[in-house]
Formats: C-alpha cells, sequence, structure tokens
C-alpha cells in the first residue's frame, strides 16, 4: 500500500497487525526520522523500551540478511508486539523482504527507513501494491506544504493563531519536518498554558531555522560560490546535520540540472524543461538555476556525480573522516564553476 505521510495517522492510532512493515524513503531525512518514530512509538508506546524495539544499522547487516530475520522472529520478554527498525536500508533487502514477509505469521512490525531507495527501486516497487506493506515517499516540503503542515503541528498543542502569526512562523522554518517540530515544541513550551501564539511569541521562542538549509547549500557550490558552500556546510554541520545528508542533497540537485539538460538535448525549449522540475522550482531560484544550467554541461555534470558518489561512499566508510571528505568535496566542486568560465 502506497501512503502519504499524512495518511499514516491512521495507523498510529490503530496498528493494523496484518501490516507486517512499513517501509519510509525519500529525500527528506527529518520526516523520515520523525515518521519511524511515531510508527515504534505506536506499536510499543515508547522509542525508549529495549525489549520492544530494535534499531539495525544496514552497514552492519549480513549478505543473508539473518540478524533482521531472527529480531523480526524474536518475541519480547515483556509480551506484546515488537518493532524492527532497520536504518539507512537499501534494495539489497529486496530479496530477504520477498522471501521473509509472505510466510511470516507472527505480530511484530518492521520498520524500513532509507534515503537512497525511490520509487523506482525493485524493493518499492514490489512493496507498493502488498497489503500487508505500508510504503510512504517523504519529500522536501514546498512553503504552502510547510505552512498547512505547521498549522496542524499546532493544532496537535490546541494553539491558534492568526494568518500573519502563521506566516511569520512559517517564514523562520525549514523543509525538515524534524527541526519544524522542535521549534513547535519550544513555542508550545513558551506559551504554556496559553494557546494563542501571536508574532511577538514567534520572536522570542522560535529560532530562524530558515537560514541554513540543504537548498542554500546546494546552489553555493553549483552556482560557484566557494565561501557561502564552505561556510554553509559547516554552519548545517555544527547544526547535527550528517555529512553523507549533505553530500545526498547536493546529489540530488545536480540530477535535476541533468534531468533538464536532457530536455533541452532533445529540443525542449528551458521554460518547459524548468516547469517539468519536481518539486518545482522557487520564483527566486529560477535565474540561478538558468546560470547554472549555462555552466554544467552535461559531461561536468556527468562527472561532479561521480565525485558526489564516491564521497557518499567514503562518509559511509568506518574509519574515513566524512566530515573532512565532505568538505572537500563542498570546496572542489565549488571551485571548479571558476575554471568553467
Amino acid at each position: 500500500m502506497n501512503f502519504k505521510p499524512e495518511q499514516l495517522e491512521r495507523f498510529y492510532k490503530a496498528p493494523n497487525p496484518e501490516v507486517k512493515c512499513v517501509i519510509l524513503f525519500g529525500t527528506n531525512e527529518g520526516e523520515i526520522a520523525m515518521l519511524q518514530k511515531k510508527c515504534v512509538e505506536a506499536v510499543c508506546g515508547t522509542a525508549n523500551d529495549a525489549f520492544g524495539c530494535t534499531v539495525l544499522q544496514m552497514e552492519n547487516i549480513s549478505k543473508d540478511g539473518a540478524e533482521i530475520y531472527a529480531d523480526y522472529h524474536a518475541q519480547s520478554l515483556m509480551g506484546g508486539r515488537r518493532v524492527t527498525v532497520v536504518k539507512n536500508a537499501d534494495n539489497n533487502l529486496a530479496p530477504l523482504l520477498k522471501s521473509m514477509l509472505p510466510d511470516y505469521d507472527g505480530e511484530n512490525l518492521l520498520v524500513i527507513s532509507s534515503t537512497s531507495l525511490n520509487t523506482k527501486s525493485g524493493l518499492i516497487a514490489w512493496a507498493k501494491d502488498r497489503a500487508d506493506v505500508i510504503t510512504v515517499g517523504c519529500y522536501e516540503e514546498r512553503e504552502t506544504d510547510i505552512a498547512e503542515d505547521t498549522v496542524k503541528m499546532l493544532q496537535e498543542y490546541g494553539i491558534s493563531a492568526d494568518a500573519a502569526t502563521i506566516q511569520a512562523l512559517t517564514a523562520r522554518l525549514s523543509p525538515d519536518r524534524k527541526v519544524n517540530q522542535s521549534e513547535i515544541d519550544k513555542l508550545a513550551l513558551y506559551l504554556g498554558e496559553r494557546k494563542l501564539a501571536t508574532i511577538e511569541d514567534v520572536d522570542v521562542a522560535v529560532s530562524d531555522v530558515a537560514g541554513a538549509n540543504f537548498e542554500d547549500l546546494c546552489y553555493y557550490v553549483a552556482g560557484g560560490n566557494v565561501l557561502k558552500a564552505c561556510n554553509m556546510f559547516n554552519r548545517l554541520i555544527k547544526e547535527g546535520e550528517e555529512p553523507a545528508i549533505l553530500i545526498r542533497q547536493i546529489e540530488y540537485h545536480f540530477s535535476k540540472l541533468l534531468e533538464c539538460v536532457a530536455k533541452l538535448e532533445i529540443g525542449t525549449s528551458v521554460d518547459e524543461a524548468l516547469k517539468s522540475i519536481r518539486p518545482p522550482l522557487m520564483f527566486y531560484r529560477k535565474n540561478d538555476f538558468m546560470k547554472q544550467l549555462r555552466v554544467w554541461n552535461k559531461e561536468r555534470i556527468l562527472s561532479a556525480l561521480k565525485v558526489l558518489y564516491e564521497c557518499e561512499r567514503d562518509c559511509k566508510t568506518t574509519g574515513y573522516p566524512a566530515e573532512q571528505v565532505a568538505n572537500h568535496t563542498v570546496l572542489r566542486l565549488s571551485g571548479a564553476v571558476k575554471k568553467f568560465s
């Protein structure tokens, strides 16, 4: 079953025991983390129950997936339904799930999270039509979606606000739901018993997290702004972002450039190529994106993607200094623009 993130709400309220697995995938790391936590809490009551939940990292899973099989079939010492979480999953899990899930008759839940899987991955293509599996694609939101999601978060606390306050609040938030939820939590704590938020409350209680975001980093790198690219990278790292995640976001940006270049090569107009981008470009990004299309031709983009893929691999390799490797890649790609000009 293919769900939108908001459709999982009914699963949280009444976890269907016939659902054997939930797969969370896409580019929005924060949303994936939030939905994963809610799935675990829906079944176990808390994400911190060591008897009820086990978290496994894909890099520590053997080729036959024995660790997943064993934990998924285990019974809780305290009784009740358990959850097995597999983080940073990839398509190598497909054979295991295809053989394991159809024959599983227990009550445990398997939660798989991944930022490398997409709708074209074999695992997702197989899972989306199964009644016992829920797949959820998590991607960056546009401004209107952020505003709608912010209102829902406020409503969960019973907090209301006028349009001007919602606009001021949304302007401070980012495309990352996990970060936004933290800011809403802070606002609710600041308000205490009060249930009407004002612009003054937002100014005092909510941090401006919109300034440091993935999109700015991507545009600085592809636009050749070396100083701003490095500063933004360091800022995001200090805010707790993982180097591999930042590199993956830059990969996603260069993939959009490549998609547009491919359309231009077959005679599509620039305007039509830009309109085909999903999610759509914000109006204030259009000119910068067009400038990047003039700098980055097909061969250069493919070379950049190769560098980024190798960097992401190294960031995930034990013993490699991930932050330094990623920082060098940001410097290398943003600096290359001057050579092309």
